[in-house]
């Protein structure tokens, strides 16, 4: 009886243990896939700035019809394109964000 009592108590803090440390590694990843989704998000924003900035030389008559530009252009659209294929992954995060934002300013909706 007292035997059967030890083993389940050493089970019982074992498990404690082991819960304790699962839920500070799903923190520990959470956080660092918060911090990725960020910066995801604040990239796409930089291309698209860089994007039309090559878009408004172009069209400068000074560099109308450049090949180099155009080709410039088209490989910003494709890196572009590519990143945005992770937009539901920093979706979240701005999303979050727009919440928070917005929270304060909206009047309360009537049911």
């Amino acid at each position: 009886m007292i035997l059967s009592i030890i083993i389940l108590s050493l089970l019982l803090v074992l498990s404690i243990t082991l819960n304790a440390l699962s839920i500070w590694y799903n923190r520990q990843a959470v956080n660092s896939l918060l911090f990725v989704s960020d910066n995801i998000g604040d990239i796409v924003g930089l291309i698209r700035e860089y994007h039309e900035h090559l878009e408004s030389l172009y069209e400068m008559e000074m560099f109308y019809g450049d090949s180099t530009l155009k080709g410039l252009m088209d490989h910003t659209s494709f890196i572009l394109e590519e990143v945005k294929i992770f937009e539901d992954i920093y979706g979240l995060t701005r999303e979050e964000e727009e919440e928070e934002m917005d929270g304060g300013n909206q009047p309360p909706q009537e049911a």
